[in-house]
This record gives C-alpha cells, sequence and structure tokens, in this order.
C-alpha cells in the first residue's frame, strides 16, 4: 500500500510548522517515524518488552468481586528511544482489576486508556472496569494519564 498525498503533506506541515513552535523538536519526530517502523512489524515488535520485564506492585487491594493491583513500570518507549518521552511519562501507573473467580479457561483482559480530563482511576474503575467483571467476568488494566499523576 503506498503512501497517500495527504500524508506526505500532513508530515511535511507537521515537521516544519506544527511541530517547531511548541510540539517538540523535529529530530525527535523523525526518530519516532523510524521506531514506528519497526514496531510496525508484528514479529518484531511481539520481541521487544521481554516477558519478564519489571512492573512493580505497589498495593493490593481485596474488594467483594475483584482484586485491585496497583503498581508501575518504566516505559520501554526509554530504552528504545531515549529522551523522547517527558520525564512525566518514564514512568507509567496502572490499576489491573481482576476478577475474584474467572467463569472460563480463558482470561480476557481490556486495556482503558486515560482521556483528556481523567484525573485518576476512580471514573474508568467505577464506570467501566467494575460492570465488565459483573457482566462478563473480564479484567481490566487501567492506564493513568501521566500528566495527572498524584506524587
Amino acid at each position: 500500500m503506498g503512501v497517500s498525498k495527504l500524508d506526505v503533506l500532513y508530515r511535511k506541515l507537521l515537521l516544519t510548522k506544527l511541530f517547531i513552535r511548541g510540539w517538540g523538536k523535529p529530530e525527535d519526530l523523525k526518530r519516532i517515524f523510524e521506531f514506528r517502523k519497526i514496531i510496525g512489524n508484528r514479529e518484531k515488535c511481539q520481541t521487544l518488552v521481554s516477558k519478564d520485564y519489571p512492573v512493580f506492585i505497589d498495593k493490593v487491594e481485596e474488594q467483594s468481586d475483584c482484586k485491585i493491583l496497583e503498581g508501575h513500570f518504566i516505559s520501554p518507549l526509554a530504552h528504545y528511544v531515549p529522551g523522547i518521552l517527558p520525564v512525566e511519562s518514564l514512568v507509567a501507573r496502572f490499576q489491573f482489576i481482576i476478577p475474584r473467580r474467572w467463569n472460563s479457561k480463558h482470561r480476557p483482559v481490556c486495556i482503558h486508556l486515560a482521556g483528556t480530563g481523567d484525573h485518576h482511576f476512580w471514573r474508568r474503575r467505577t464506570l467501566m472496569a467494575r460492570p465488565m467483571i459483573k457482566e462478563a467476568c473480564m479484567a481490566s488494566l487501567l492506564l493513568e494519564n501521566p500528566y495527572y499523576i498524584l506524587l
């Protein structure tokens, strides 16, 4: 599949006018595009992060219908494209909400990314993750928006 003319125009505009005026350095954008080629290959992408990559569990909370694991890890992107992430995004914080009992051998997990203005886990945990456990016995991984972290 070829690159569309709109895509080429957008990239030229992004590298010249928009990115320079507050979105970062053009060299960083070029590094991101290069890394995108690597992660675009599904086979290669699956081996970028090892199965024993360190994930730290900071708190475990038992609820009546679920277990909530709260933790953090260093973003793997910090290793592959050093200096590209803002300091706030180096450490990814999460809550992993799992049912107390699984209904089958399959263990589905839904990943919930934070939207703009989503300051913490409460809204996604209460309005999406907990109902998913009750209705479908599905676990949820909630990633915190790095700009709203509570230090």
